[in-house]
């Protein structure tokens, strides 16, 4: 079967499907990524190689700079109704006939896209094929409905109408998705695997002098990673018997600059900075993660059986942050001088660890990624 994954280009949007396009590859599927030709070079290198690129339409800036010139709205504190117009209206208008172009010529059996990306429903509209919907977070049912209700307008200019997925792979644990929520089609839970990259990543992660003492994986994920942030949340680690691992994500361009370097010492506590490292080979290495609450993070974290101190930044990190909270698995602040009463909580108290170990559990026991693709693969055939 040839299956076409659709994303968002970004790396919170596009490594959720990661362990899909895997297990799909594995399995002996042609499978190819729609997504815009700007994040071939960041999100390539983490993908199976044999993963085809259909590149089309503008990165994200462009099209919220668009949405939010057509609006008036800020594109840097968005609303459900901007958001919607981002990625329903400006991402669509912007790139969705050429993804259709390039699909016709890829001729695909099967779209699989993220709860986020419009363009892929368009597509399976266009050549009337089936297709999945996958989330990577608590649901967001008000954003998402935004999203739809804009995306449906720019369907109707193309002569389209978006037809339902077959079901939506939810990798959310129940213990943090809202218990309100439902799904109009049917639920398949999907077992969360912080991400991996396919080939050997060769980096050497920190080596601590002393190795006993608990580590702290510091993330604020690939866009919330301003490093004025990051160096006060480790330092508010000063005085705690600990090692840090601090991904600079996006907060260090050059690596020649001036910034945090490999070694560092914040009053005793040793603290390794590393590059963008896949999030699976730092939670090997961690007991407890301090970030931003992106979903992946918090996803991830989970899946390894790791509690969490969240300091939301934007987008829908404060949604999944008061999830987490809200199941026991995380601590969630809002000042930086509550990181480190947070942090000695969470090691000193076996609540939070047992009850994200029993999340892992719960995991552990849905479809994994090779089990998924067959199951949507023979849905698709009906």
């Amino acid at each position: 079967m040839r299956i076409l994954f659709s994303a968002t280009p970004a790396y919170g949007h596009v490594l959720p499907l990661g362990s899909l396009m895997r297990a799909a590859v594995e399995a002996g599927h042609a499978v190819a990524l729609a997504t815009s030709a700007g994040a071939r070079d960041t999100v390539g290198p983490e993908l199976p190689e044999e993963v085809e690129f259909l590149a089309a339409g503008v990165m994200p800036m462009e099209f919220s700079l668009d949405a939010a010139s057509r609006t008036g709205a800020d594109p840097f504190h968005p609303g459900p109704e901007l958001i919607g117009e981002i990625f329903g209206g400006s991402r669509v208008a912007l790139g969705g006939a050429e993804t259709i172009s390039l699909a016709r010529e890829w001729a695909p059996d099967l779209i699989v896209a993220e709860i986020f990306d419009a363009i892929g429903p368009m597509v399976a509209a266009a050549l009337s094929i089936p297709w999945y919907q996958v989330g990577f977070g608590p649901a967001t049912p008000a954003v998402i409905t935004e999203i739809e209700r804009v995306a449906a307008s720019r369907y109707r200019d193309a002569g389209l109408t978006r037809a339902e997925p077959l079901a939506y792979l939810d990798p959310c644990p129940p213990q943090l998705q809202d218990p309100d929520w439902s799904n109009r089609v049917p639920v398949l839970p999907l077992r969360t695997q912080a991400h991996r990259r396919p080939r050997d990543l060769a980096f050497e992660l920190p080596a601590f002098t002393n190795p006993a003492r608990p580590t702290v994986l510091v993330t604020l994920g690939t866009i919330f990673s301003d490093p004025q942030v990051l160096e006060t949340t480790v330092a508010a680690l000063a005085g705690l018997e600990v090692n840090v691992i601090a991904t600079v994500g996006s907060s260090l361009k050059d690596p020649n600059a001036d910034g945090p370097r490999p070694g560092a010492r914040t009053d005793g506590v040793e603290v390794g900075y590393v590059p963008f490292v896949p999030l699976g080979q730092l939670l090997d290495r961690a007991d407890l993660v301090v970030g931003a609450g992106g979903a992946g993070t918090v996803l991830g974290a989970l899946a390894h059986g790791l509690p969490l101190v969240l300091w939301p930044q934007g987008a829908d990190q404060p949604i999944n942050a008061a999830r987490a909270a809200a199941a026991g698995v995380a601590i969630t602040i809002e000042r930086a001088d509550e990181i480190t009463s947070a942090v000695r909580r969470i090691l000193e108290e076996d609540t939070f660890r047992d009850r994200a170990k029993a999340a892992a559990a719960e995991n552990d026991a849905r479809l994994s990624p090779a089990d998924t693709v067959k199951e949507i693969t023979e849905g698709a055939l009906g």
